[in-house]
């Protein structure tokens, strides 16, 4: 938990950055070259900076720890132990690890990464950049637009892509976020942390 709300915590800090640099007439050229890396991260083309603002958002640490929870058997998956990879994300050319269980006719492995930490960065990006969850984000800027708490819950049903099990995954994800009362960890925010350190001292 203390990786999604610290992934969370950047992207709203970047966030809050991109709408005062949204609003300047002029920018200088290190804003500038800040701009031009997170249009490339976000994978947003022709410098749209609206298309940039909805994809740059939090994923709701409810369902981080529902995904994980299910993508990583509770941690225990041998994805998560050999290679940090809890999210259980495909990749055809990265650095991966091959399902045992694999069709002979598949060639696709299991992204593996070195912390954890990366493989909650690379699953945020995957949901706020890939074409497939389009819908989880066009839903979660109508709640923004509506000044509504982004909330797990309301956001499930948009995830219908994330496993070949389509409707039934969502199900799945609604109910380990409610029997495991994961939406009581949705206001969490870390407490101490380096910057909160830097700034008091």
């Amino acid at each position: 938990m203390p990786l999604v709300v610290a992934e969370n915590e950047r992207i709203l800090e970047d966030r809050e950055k991109l709408k005062i640099l949204s609003n300047k007439k002029f920018t200088t050229d290190l804003e500038k070259q800040w701009l031009r890396q997170k249009l490339l991260e976000y994978k947003v083309k022709k410098g749209d900076l609206n298309e940039l603002m909805i994809r740059m958002d939090i994923i709701p640490t409810s369902i981080a720890l529902a995904q994980a929870a299910k993508e990583s058997g509770w941690g225990t998956s041998r994805f998560a132990l050999e290679g940090n990879a809890i999210y259980g994300q495909w990749t055809w050319s990265g650095q991966g690890i091959a399902p045992l269980d694999r069709d002979n006719n598949k060639n696709h492995k299991i992204l593996k990464f070195p912390i954890l930490r990366a493989s909650v960065k690379a699953y945020k990006n995957n949901l706020n950049t890939h074409k497939g969850y389009k819908a989880f984000r066009d839903k979660r800027a109508k709640l923004r637009e509506k000044n509504k708490n982004i909330k797990g819950l309301e956001l499930t049903e948009t995830l219908k892509n994330y496993a070949q099990t389509g409707s039934e995954y969502t199900k799945i994800l609604n109910q380990i976020i409610t029997q495991n009362r994961l939406t009581d960890f949705e206001p969490v925010k870390l407490v101490g942390s380096v910057k909160q350190i830097e700034l008091s001292s």
